[in-house]
């Protein structure tokens, strides 16, 4: 069915742009009158859309999506219809992008649409995990008590990452510091003392010669270094999202015996937490694991979950099914496993959650705590060397004597 775009307007000052499908571009016309605007303007796209292609893959932060779902909980529970509530919400926004998003769901939703069907337009946006929340309050009723949930789980989840994101920022600084200092001495002071060097004829010590040489290869492969980094690493992380390099990448963790804990630990706390709450909102367990497992991303944990939903369609529990993954830690299959016993399996996953929520935060403490000095220590280390191998040559009596 051919798609338009369009200009109308709601009012004497306020106008929006949108997109329909329709036969032709008499039933579109028809259908905008139909939704209470005026048409301004309708052109005939592709199957994506002018207005979709621009804004369906834009990402909105963690915290704007937050907010969305609070408000719109609050004003849905003052008693406002879903599309009043929409309609203020996108006027109200202040990111354009996400604003154009919120009308075009608002226009959905006057079309008939069910919200859900509306959100998953913009996976980039809403991922499956608030699209299944929202899709389940509207069956049962308890879309506002869904909204609240899942703004709940959200804000855990943008708490959780500021807590790390701010843990890295002194060892970060010092690092940017360090070695913006090394750069500067190695390119711009070095190259002077060492004409000094040269002219004095003085066998030079061999930490000097090293500096020297470092120096020079600043000095003239520099830019070429750093733009040979920087298409290393961009060239890697292009790699890396592929499927071969996600499952190197994956196992090459794996292999490392204090980060595979860490790892396994990150992944494992936000399976358990998306699991919970999607189980929460009426979804079986099978469908509550498909959609559980993109959250994570290590790939051998991933298949690992897969490999269980077919012990689970063969009639297995839960924790029998995850007992045969050598990742899953036995205390973790144990709890699951007394969780489906005592018809608690939630609050058994909330409880998995917020133990490796909390191991977590202390981990990644301990480590920034550690890190810190150590950082301190190398980069002092190594402006000290250098220093120590600028005033080396000047304090031998052959220089002083010239």
């Amino acid at each position: 069915m051919p798609s338009y775009i369009y200009k109308a307007k709601k009012d004497a000052v306020n106008a929006i742009t949108g997109q329909i499908s329709a036969q032709t571009q008499e039933d579109a016309l028809e259908f905008i009158n139909q939704l209470g605007l005026i048409p301004v303007s309708i052109e005939e796209s592709n199957a994506q859309g002018v207005l979709f292609r621009n804004i369906r893959e834009v990402r909105i932060r963690g915290q704007e999506l937050y907010l969305f779902s609070k408000q719109l909980a609050s004003l849905l529970k003052s008693g406002l219809t879903l599309l009043k509530a929409l309609e203020i919400l996108s006027q109200q926004c202040k990111n354009v992008y996400f604003a154009r998003v919120i009308s075009e769901i608002a226009i959905g939703v006057k079309s008939g649409r069910a919200f859900s069907a509306c959100l998953a337009d913009y996976p980039a946006i809403f991922m499956p995990l608030f699209v299944a929340q929202v899709s389940a309050g509207e069956e049962m009723g308890k879309l506002r008590q869904m909204l609240n949930s899942v703004a709940d789980f959200l804000k855990a989840q943008d708490e959780f990452s500021t807590k790390v994101r701010n843990a890295c920022v002194y060892p970060a600084f010092m690092l940017v510091v360090g070695v913006s200092t090394v750069i500067f001495i190695l390119s711009f002071v070095m190259p002077k003392l060492a004409v000094i060097f040269m002219q004095a004829g003085q066998a030079l010590p061999w930490p000097t010669r090293v500096v020297m040489a470092v120096s020079h290869f600043f000095k003239f492969y520099g830019l070429w270094a750093l733009a040979a980094m920087a298409l290393g690493i961009a060239a890697f992380n292009r790699w890396r999202k592929t499927a071969l390099g996600s499952i190197a990448v994956g196992q090459f963790l794996l292999n490392i015996p204090y980060v595979r804990d860490f790892v396994l630990k990150v992944d494992l706390a936000r399976f358990t937490r998306t699991l919970s709450l999607l189980l929460e909102s009426g979804l079986t367990i099978i469908r509550s694991i498909e959609m559980a497992i993109p959250t994570m991303h290590n790939p051998q944990l991933k298949a690992d979950l897969r490999m269980s939903i077919q012990g689970l369609t063969g009639g297995e529990g839960l924790g029998h099914a995850l007992s045969r993954s050598g990742l899953i830690p036995p205390l973790m299959v144990q709890l699951v496993t007394v969780g489906e016993e005592s018809g608690s399996l939630q609050d058994a996953l909330k409880d998995i959650a917020e133990g490796y929520e909390s191991e977590i935060s202390e981990t990644t403490k301990l480590i920034t705590t550690v890190l810190e000095p150590v950082m301190i220590v190398v980069v002092g280390g190594v402006v000290g060397f250098i220093v120590f191998a600028m005033l080396l040559p000047i304090f031998s009596m052959d220089i002083m004597a010239r």
